[in-house]
């Protein structure tokens, strides 16, 4: 009797094995990662005392009347580049998702011909582009172009999140009942006209949601453009540590974390309201359709709508700068000096360098996850936790409140000043920008993972809990081997978004190609520059790919 093949295996069986590979995969590449940075020789004992004044400044910030008046001003300039650059990226994505999606490309009755699922690839490949460059370095191209025109930050924002939003809007067209596309196709209507009127006006809600979201994004990177010199707080932020003034910079870091706490409170609560229980993640954001009008949400499209034009004349945009007779010329320049691509210290260097990104991103996420994962037990709210000792309630929601305000503080204070931080007590090399993207992401990962534990239908756990069993035991053995496989989705997907995010840690003299990109822009090396930005989307989309067999194992 012979024995059956690998495919053969039943379903169960064969999805165990996959973890059990998986697994053993993330394993081994984070032993490869703390083998690649190293152990011995990374800390600076000298810099503890920096680091310890740095918060010691956190009980005393300055309150002096000219600063708070620069801190609101930075505010809103923060806001409004977040605010407008999202409304370029949801325009970007309504556009990108009708041509990205499979319902356009897919003939109604026939099967697919291989000219219409190259065309469909080929969408996708090339709307991958812009987001697999990371924000900042979109920045620091602009600002050759532009200077410190405020476009550079609504731009830098708008172009990559513009492609994300364009790859989740066409999942969202793709997902909903195309009852009514087909019958408008049926009825003769093009693949487009079926798309905007059948299944547009079903999608449209999602979008407002994933908007929402994306403005909560846009916050923070709005901010973190800032420290490369495009304004707003992140600027402040930058010429506050410059002078080691840490007084001076905790009331610009309490301010983006106000601003956060906002937008995180305004974001959930539109999606909490929009939001089925079983709702899925994507791209870090769960969204459904619900029925019924929403006063909340009506009243939040109009007020997002009416700050549009009080930010643009905050900003005080000129369009005619766009294409301006220099403008024109300085963008002439940029793509003549960028083509044809060279490597400039030899391909060694380059792939040396993107190694170092790999390992430091895989680093970032071992050191944010376990973390993210004990303290997203804490913050989430469940309808079920009740306790009949009002003392131990008081002591639950007080130890709630505690905890979110710290993984809104680890989320809102940019990766750069994480990393200017642990550079204080970390030797420049691949660490510096592991810890510090490891800090950000915790606060990000554990709010995603609370979200899902707030989305579980956790029977299992009420039935330990009428049995008395403690509630370690019941997360233990009942609550989080259901959620792992989604917990180890949003780490996979955070992994991804590392990726790109070591260009921001590079920045501040971390390894990798961040390193690599901001020398090439300070020596105006822009030829070079364009062989490190391909080495790093290669590098994203073999993150993308892998990613994604990660997650199909854990379905």
């Amino acid at each position: 009797m012979t024995s059956s093949p690998a495919h053969a295996l039943p379903v169960p069986l064969r999805r165990r094995r996959d973890r059990w590979v998986w697994a053993l995969v993330v394993l081994v590449a984070v032993l490869w990662s703390i083998s690649r940075a190293g152990v011995s020789g990374v800390l600076n004992q000298r810099g503890f005392g920096q680091l310890s004044s740095f918060f010691r400044a956190a009980i005393q910030p300055e309150l002096s009347g000219d600063l708070l008046r620069i801190a609101l001003d930075e505010s809103i300039t923060t806001v409004s580049y977040a605010l407008l650059g999202t409304v370029l990226s949801i325009g970007i994505g309504l556009v990108g998702g009708v041509f990205m999606a499979e319902s356009i490309w897919s003939p109604i009755t026939r099967r697919w011909s291989l000219s219409r699922r190259f065309g469909w690839r080929s969408t996708r490949a090339l709307m991958a582009i812009p987001r697999s460059i990371h924000e900042v370095v979109w920045g620091l191209l602009l600002i050759n172009v532009l200077g410190n025109d405020p476009w550079v930050a609504v731009i830098a924002i708008g172009i990559p999140f513009g492609s994300v939003t364009a790859k989740v809007f066409s999942e969202f067209l793709d997902e909903v009942h195309n009852d009514s596309y087909k019958a408008l196709r049926i009825g003769g209507a093009s693949r487009l006209q079926a798309l905007l009127f059948g299944s547009m006006p079903e999608a449209s809600g999602d979008l407002l949601s994933y908007g929402f979201y994306r403005l909560e994004c846009a916050i923070r990177s709005a901010a973190v453009l800032g420290v490369i010199g495009a304004g707003g707080l992140g600027f402040q932020l930058q010429l506050s540590f410059t002078s080691l003034d840490y007084n001076e910079m905790w009331t610009f870091l309490y301010a983006l974390i106000i601003l956060s706490g906002l937008a995180d409170w305004w974001s959930s609560s539109v999606r909490r309201r929009h939001a089925s229980p079983n709702t899925q993640v994507a791209e870090g954001a769960g969204v459904a359709r619900q029925p019924g009008r929403d006063r909340f949400l009506s009243w939040s499209a109009i007020s997002a709508g009416l700050a549009v034009p009080l930010s643009w004349w905050w900003l005080d945009l000129s369009p005619s700068n766009l294409w301006s007779a220099r403008t024109q010329r300085l963008f002439g320049d940029l793509v003549t000096d960028s083509f044809p691509p060279t490597i400039t210290n030899g391909f060694g260097s380059l792939f040396t360098a993107s190694v170092d990104t790999v390992a430091m991103a895989v680093l970032a996420i071992a050191v944010a996850f376990l973390p993210a994962t004990g303290l997203a037990f804490v913050i989430a709210r469940r309808s079920h936790d009740q306790s009949t000792d009002g003392s131990a309630s008081l002591a639950s929601e007080g130890a709630r409140f505690v905890t979110r305000l710290f993984l809104l503080t680890l989320r809102a204070i940019p990766p750069p000043v994480w990393a200017f931080l642990t550079l204080f007590v970390l030797f420049p090399g691949i660490w510096p920008g592991a810890v510090a993207l490891g800090i950000y992401n915790a606060g990000v990962m554990a709010r995603l993972q609370a979200e899902v534990v707030e989305n579980h239908d956790d029977s299992k756990g009420r039935a330990l809990e009428a049995a008395g069993v403690p509630r370690v035991s019941r997360i233990a053995y009942a609550t989080a081997p259901q959620l792992a496989g989604r917990f180890s989705a949003i780490g996979m997907y955070r992994w991804e978004v590392a990726i790109r995010e070591t260009v921001v840690v590079g920045v501040v003299g971390a390894a990798g190609l961040g390193r690599v990109v901001d020398e090439q822009v300070v020596r105006f090396d822009y030829d070079g520059l364009t062989s490190t930005l391909i080495a790093l989307m290669i590098v994203t989309i073999a993150a993308d790919q892998i990613s994604a067999g990660l997650r199909r194992s854990l379905r």
